[in-house]
């Protein structure tokens, strides 16, 4: 067929939207799905998979790896570009509010300092067994858990540029084990929790709709965005995309200056695009502010734009994972993510029952962040807190700010270890040191006390 343009991505998009289509279908269905609350997307992305590495769908993994990538990046423009509303959450006061959001900022840096020490030293014990696996292999516990699958998928592929084969798809093998941990642990752990009392909100009944993953036609009342621009002069999606796109041009238009000051950009470096694209959504926002015209982004629909990007992105990623390349190294991966796991688990319910207020709620939030992304936190903040009404949601959009110095130290080593000729004893010297800073700063906070329940 002689095709005028490259229909490639575009017909693997509207493959995504039909694995999408099935997934909603059978979650409405399925008792066991609903139980577990497995979002759509991976449940879609999970049959996809299966699809293409059966031959069954003409289409390569790399159109979906591409769109995962970008969508990774897009929903990290989106929350840069998301308006903070004045006056919600009114019912906590700003010091605790900050004081959990520093809870949880601390839980998310010790996660991913400490899964990457676990990394190191299970590595170690491969080599003392014989069995020789790259250090990168293993650094994909942290980059797959406590980042998710976009930073897996990031990074994988600056990795496989330098020489690591299929360390893309390894990096979402990992990250899809997480999701396993943060759903079919996760559920169990804030089902007992509920049972026991510890939420706040006392016994919560889902709502079928909840459980259902869509509304009846007589349920519907949320609203996905408030229109900011008439729509006889341009759709306000349009614009609020328009921001999105204005963001990722100048990010890109920003690596291609810095190439030609520094000489060619090292693949590695491409892998931290996500975080400056971050950081021209701030700054257009803040700009926009400044002229009197930030109002014009709209919260709710850069909500919906970063939430739109991150299932995008997860069935995307579970697509193009290779199921070939999984088997051949499915020992030193199951062995790895299930004692990150376990870890992960253990860490994170030991500081929760610690945390004297809304502390069950904070840790349904960081299990899920650290094991899977922001949205499996959220997720499992839904089941103890439907409406959101404890103010945990909020302080889920402020613990970046804590996080981000431990998150950023540990990628920057994980990424550039080689170039700055840190041999793996370094390495996890500069992981436990990371993970102790973090208990020191619990402590000299309050943060950590007796347990609470």
């Amino acid at each position: 067929m002689n095709v005028p343009f490259d229909m490639n991505y575009f017909l693997a998009f509207g493959f995504i939207g039909i694995c999408i289509f099935v997934g909603v279908l059978l979650r409405a269905k399925v008792p066991l799905l609903q139980r577990f609350l497995v979002p759509s997307c991976m449940i879609g992305g999970i049959l996809g998979m299966i699809a293409i590495n059966m031959g069954w769908v003409p289409l390569d993994e790399n159109l979906f790896q591409g769109i995962a990538y970008h969508f990774f990046i897009v929903s990290f423009i989106s929350i840069g570009l998301t308006r903070t509303v004045p006056g919600t959450g009114e019912k906590h006061n700003t010091r605790e509010r900050l004081r959990g959001a520093f809870w949880m900022g601390m839980m998310n840096g010790a996660s991913m300092a400490s899964q990457a020490f676990i990394a190191c030293v299970m590595v170690l014990l491969f080599g003392l067994l014989g069995v020789v696996i790259p250090l990168q292999f293993g650094l994909f516990l942290p980059l797959g858990f406590t980042q998710g699958p976009g930073q897996a998928l990031a990074i994988g592929k600056a990795w496989e540029a330098a020489g690591l084969t299929n360390a893309v798809t390894i990096g979402l093998a990992f990250a899809a084990i997480g999701f396993v941990f943060a759903l079919f642990v996760g559920i169990p752990i804030v089902n007992w929790g509920i049972r026991k009392g510890y939420s706040k909100m006392g016994k919560v009944e889902l709502p079928d709709y909840f459980r259902r993953g869509t509304y009846r036609e007589d349920q519907i009342g949320e609203s996905m965005g408030t229109m900011t621009t008439h729509s006889a002069n341009v759709d306000s999606l349009a614009f609020q995309a328009g921001a999105v796109g204005i963001a990722y041009l100048l990010t890109y238009i920003g690596f291609i200056l810095l190439e030609q000051f520094t000489g060619e950009l090292k693949s590695s470096t491409w892998g931290f695009f996500f975080f400056y694209g971050m950081l021209s959504g701030l700054l257009i926002k803040f700009i926009m502010n400044k002229t009197g015209s930030g109002y014009l982004l709209d919260t709710n629909t850069q909500n919906r734009i970063t939430g739109f990007s991150v299932d995008i992105l997860v069935a995307a990623t579970l697509i193009s994972v290779k199921l070939s390349v999984v088997w051949d190294n499915i020992v030193a991966l199951m062995l790895i993510t299930i004692v990150g796991g376990i870890w992960t688990t253990f860490m994170v319910f030991y500081f929760g029952r610690r945390m004297n207020i809304l502390g069950f709620e904070r840790m349904c939030v960081q299990y899920g962040v650290n094991t899977g992304t922001i949205s499996t936190g959220l997720l499992l903040l839904r089941v103890v807190d439907p409406e959101f009404k404890t103010g945990v949601a909020l302080e889920t959009g402020l613990y970046s700010i804590f996080a981000t110095p431990f998150i950023l130290g540990a990628m920057l080593v994980i990424v550039y270890y080689p170039q700055w000729g840190l041999n793996i004893y370094q390495q996890m010297g500069i992981y436990l040191g990371m993970f102790v800073l973090t208990l020191v700063l619990m402590k000299v906070f309050k943060v950590w006390g007796k347990k609470a329940w």
